[in-house]
């Protein structure tokens, strides 16, 4: 009898972690092959979903695919049937992943950022860690006490490390009480132009323009690496994976993003998904290598390169995330949780690239933040 083939459509570059469970699921069903495709993009994904011959699951980086109803399956009637799941799956994780009722995907490559801070150069200055509560003043006056520029004005180590990218903002906003679309995804109008949102926007510009906290884009710098001369970091999970796959844990501690006026005690999640195609003959197949694959192995966190964090309860604690001195406060994050813009509209999303200019613009030359963010009501 020949052994039922499994089709997977991945656009991860990175598959040692699908390919480990790959090798684990087939050793355990000898009666299953499986075979990985690897797509180019969401275009190559979108239409071999369409086909009359769509792959079994699909995996995906984004979210634009889960977004399109009657691709994939729901998952929602699977997790029901599997005893305990429900109860173990992360809430705040599964707040985000549902759509419209429903389980498209089960969550990878999931991440979140915090401020990890530099415990040496915090000692060489003598300043006290950052604690839990903390304001954004106060986050600006200690980043302000930790950067160092030499006689020329070059920094040679600065206060906070921070990407210039729109979502990557977006915490922010969230936690002054803003929101960049509106709940279903459909307008961006009345929601990025929000005063709370030009708020944190300012808040931002000057931390770069008045503070001179942050490496402006361009500038020269003299501080090496993220985690050579900066303070502060806005980290996501992957930097924190770095960390801990360099051996650094202990130069290096986490605390909460710090509070803003808006007193929104929030903050926004990126993550990938992988799902079963609606057309699957092999729906329940399907539905145990998922199960294999993202749910029931602890050791695809423990190789030292991991930089995604665990859906579920008891596989955060089984693989060490609940007392490692890094991990366990991206875990407890995962509460706060709330659902990014670019996952709400795709549009929102596309448009990524034009915003990120014109913030490097309001960095760089000062340009007017209110009149530029009313402009981007445009984008959805």
């Amino acid at each position: 009898m020949s052994a039922t083939n499994l089709r997977i459509m991945t656009e991860f570059q990175n598959l040692y972690n699908l390919l480990d469970a790959k090798a684990s699921f087939e050793k355990e069903r000898p009666d299953v092959s499986i075979t990985i495709e690897q797509a180019a993009d969401h275009y190559e994904t979108f239409q071999a979903l369409k086909s009359d011959e769509s792959p079994d699951i699909v995996e995906s980086g984004g979210w634009a695919i889960f977004n399109r109803k009657g691709l994939l399956a729901d998952l929602l009637p699977h997790v029901a049937e599997t005893p305990g799941l429900k109860e173990d799956l992360n809430p705040g994780v599964m707040r985000v992943a549902c759509k419209d009722g429903t389980l498209p995907g089960l969550p990878v490559d999931v991440a979140l950022p915090l401020i990890v801070y530099n415990k040496e150069i915090f000692d060489k200055a003598g300043l006290p860690y950052p604690q839990e509560g903390w304001t954004w003043d106060e986050m600006m006056e200690t980043a302000k006490k930790l950067t160092l520029r030499n006689e020329q004005g070059v920094g040679t180590q600065f206060g906070l490390g921070f990407g210039v990218d729109v979502e990557e903002i977006e915490p922010f906003v969230m936690r002054n009480g803003g929101r960049y679309v509106s709940p279903d995804g459909l307008t961006s109008r009345g929601y990025a132009d929000q005063p709370a949102v030009i708020e944190a926007y300012r808040r931002l510009v000057d931390a770069y323009r008045v503070h001179k906290v942050i490496r402006r884009p361009g500038e020269p710098s003299e501080a090496g690496e993220l985690h050579e001369g900066f303070a502060l970091i806005f980290g996501f999970a992957w930097f924190a994976g770095g960390i801990a796959h360099n051996g650094l844990e202990a130069k290096f501690g986490v605390v909460g993003l710090p509070r803003m006026p808006g007193a929104d005690n929030s903050n926004m999640i990126y993550m990938g998904a992988a799902g079963i195609s609606a057309n699957s003959p092999n729906r329940d197949l399907a539905w145990e290598f998922l199960r294999h694959y993202v749910l029931e192995r602890p050791e695809s966190f423990r190789h030292g390169y991991t930089y995604t964090l665990p859906i579920t309860n008891s596989l955060a604690e089984r693989s060490g995330f609940t007392d490692h001195p890094i991990w366990r406060r991206y875990i407890e994050e995962l509460s706060v949780v709330q659902t990014s813009g670019f996952y709400l509209s795709e549009k929102w999303n596309s448009s990524r690239q034009l915003i990120n200019e014109e913030i490097i613009r309001m960095i760089n030359e000062g340009t007017d933040i209110a009149r530029t963010i009313e402009g981007w009501t445009r984008f959805a």
